[in-house]
């Protein structure tokens, strides 16, 4: 028979054991818990992401007379049922209504597909180095 003192170290020595184990396991779950929620951003961006890759994509393919300084996007449509129809989005550079770029396509995720529609005062450019640094977007409510 094991004594007192025997049993008790074994105890400590099995609870260590047990501690070290279930420590393990949480962190390897809390890091694979963190690995799915950055896919699930990456597939299914915030509408502040998706608002701001539509605007980089207005700063890189059209150009106003005078310098941008504020993009505002607007809701994300879908038509048809279930947005089968597609979806599209509208743009207003510099809150001026001469600067109005219309119907843009968009995928689910808010990557732009390229057909839009725009005035005379709106000119369409490809300039893929433009970035939005000094250009405050902002959310438009139709």
């Amino acid at each position: 028979m094991l004594s007192k003192k025997k049993m008790r170290i074994m105890l400590a020595v099995i609870a260590i054991v047990m501690i070290v184990l279930i420590g393990g396991n949480r962190m390897a779950i809390i890091k694979e818990v963190g690995q799915i929620r950055e896919s699930i951003a990456q597939k299914f961006p915030s509408e502040e992401e998706k608002r701001r890759r539509i605007a980089l994509w207005v700063v890189q393919h059209y150009d106003v007379p005078e310098p941008i300084k504020e993009i505002r996007v607007s809701k994300i449509k879908s038509y048809g049922l279930l947005g089968t129809g597609g979806r599209a989005v509208s743009v207003i550079i510099n809150d001026n209504e001469k600067y109005i770029i219309d119907g843009i396509s968009v995928e689910r995720d808010g990557t732009p597909r390229g057909i839009a529609i725009y005035g005379d005062d709106v000119t369409s450019i490809s300039n893929s180095k433009r970035t939005l640094k000094g250009i405050k977007v902002e959310f438009w409510e139709e």
